[in-house]
């Protein structure tokens, strides 16, 4: 008799978990976040670079150290072209998303490493870092969006939209992952873990 297998994926054991690196989902935030900074962000800064509006009359050279003059430079600079959104022009908005993106996009990783490490001390810590992840996969989506509909990136929608997928994929595995290490605390399901924190 020929034994057939009906579960289509080996019955593999995963891998234990020694350090947060063997973190599957903190493999996958760090691979997103890779690909977030060196193509999306790249790719933009390379595409779309900034223009000095400012006539030439009006540049002065700027010393690394005197960054008041620097701030109102750059704030003259932003009065003085039309199409404004505020006071910044529209590259000034554009470095900010993909900062914002840049900045967004490393912490992921970073928060899932303090929440494995707060795990072993003061365990509610651990699960409102988890918060802060999954709220921050929320706002990777908001970003991708706004750099794909904002700033001039020169890659395919679909590149970000399977990047937003990631992120909410991300954002289920550390809802599990929440969900499993509430259980190791012997935490009730239903129990509120955030009372009163700002994240």
């Amino acid at each position: 008799m020929e034994y057939y297998n009906k579960n289509k994926f080996a019955n593999f054991p995963k891998k234990p978990v020694k350090t947060f690196q063997d973190l599957e989902v903190y493999q996958q935030a760090l691979a997103a976040n890779v690909f977030v900074v060196n193509f999306i962000v790249r790719s933009a800064s390379e595409v779309a670079p900034v223009f000095d509006k400012r006539s030439p009359g009006d540049k002065k050279k700027i010393s690394a150290g005197d960054s008041n003059e620097k701030l109102r430079t750059t704030s003259e600079a932003g009065r003085s072209t039309s199409g404004n959104v505020g006071t910044g022009t529209a590259e000034d908005i554009k470095k900010v998303i993909l900062n914002t993106l840049a900045n967004c996009a490393c912490s992921i990783p970073h928060l899932i490493a303090e929440a494995h490490s707060f795990r072993f001390g003061t365990q509610k810590e651990c699960l409102i870092l988890l918060e802060r992840v999954m709220l921050n996969c929320n706002k990777m989506v908001v970003y991708l969006d706004q750099t794909r509909d904002i700033c001039a990136t020169g890659l395919e929608v679909e590149k970000f939209e399977e990047l937003q997928k990631k992120y909410m994929l991300i954002r289920r595995k550390v809802l599990n992952l929440q969900r499993s290490w509430q259980k190791y605390m012997g935490m009730p399901a239903g129990e509120k873990i955030i009372r009163d924190v700002r994240l």
